[in-house]
């Protein structure tokens, strides 16, 4: 994680110039982690790419990942 932001609530960002569906699933893995280290759910999961592939922001929606793209990569 880049990001890690808190006050009441706690904003975990990753920053990537191209995330692929890997990228999406391992940046899930270490906020789960994170939580668990800091005791406190995440309010907000934040993905920031330049690239993102198109498979990698279906499953980061679906895991309720927010992304702030410019280009959506098609498979």
């Amino acid at each position: 994680v880049d990001i890690y932001v808190h006050d009441e609530k706690v904003y975990l960002i990753e920053v990537k110039s191209h995330a692929d569906y890997e990228d999406v699933e391992w940046f899930y893995e270490k906020t789960s982690i994170i939580e668990k280290i800091i005791g406190r759910k995440a309010s907000k999961l934040l993905l920031v790419a330049v690239h993102i592939d198109e498979e990698a922001l279906k499953t980061a929606r679906e895991l309720g990942i927010d992304v702030i793209y410019s280009t959506v990569i098609p498979p």
